[in-house]
């Protein structure tokens, strides 16, 4: 299982103070079209989180942290919030799927490595690794993952997106 060709678009111009940051238009490009649930792992400010759930999707939010946890509730009250680190907060099988974007490779695997039971248990991922992504595509392929990259430009800038198929069970 390798990664497939990469591919690169142009997200739409985003107009001042509307829509999300072309990094986040990116990573919810990648949610599968059909998708009905998603966990947002360290959301933030929740912008991301509000956004797929304005495309219909069931959203858990979570923060690893107190602070930012309570920052995400006041952001987004009507969702879903759950405070705990990494994956600990889901269950397996609640969420068809996962947002893990902003992290660096290694830290996202750690998160994916540190509940396995959760993990392969999804059927999709939406990684957005800072910073190796290479390494990281080599432990998702190790760990029995099907990882399909996606490069966004915008401007100076680009990002990249993995798109993360349901692990392989033995």
């Amino acid at each position: 299982m390798g990664v497939a060709e990469h591919r690169s678009f142009e997200p739409p111009a985003r107009r001042p103070g509307r829509g999300l940051p072309p990094r986040l238009r990116a990573v919810a490009a990648a949610v599968p079209g059909g998708a009905r649930s998603v966990a947002d792992v360290g959301a933030g400010d929740g912008q991301l989180a509000r956004h797929l759930a304005a495309r219909g999707l069931r959203v858990v939010a979570t923060e690893g942290r107190p602070g930012p946890f309570a920052r995400l509730r006041a952001a987004v009250p009507r969702l879903d919030c759950r405070l705990g680190p990494g994956l600990e907060p889901l269950r397996p099988g609640e969420v068809e799927g996962i947002v893990l974007a902003g992290l660096g490779g290694h830290r996202i695997a750690s998160i994916l490595e540190a509940s396995p039971e959760v993990a392969t248990a999804l059927d999709w991922l939406v990684l957005q690794p800072q910073q190796h992504a290479r390494q990281l595509v080599e432990w998702l392929r190790a760990a029995g993952y099907a990882a399909r990259a996606t490069t966004a430009a915008q401007g100076r800038h680009s990002y990249t997106v993995l798109l993360v198929s349901r692990h392989e069970r033995p």
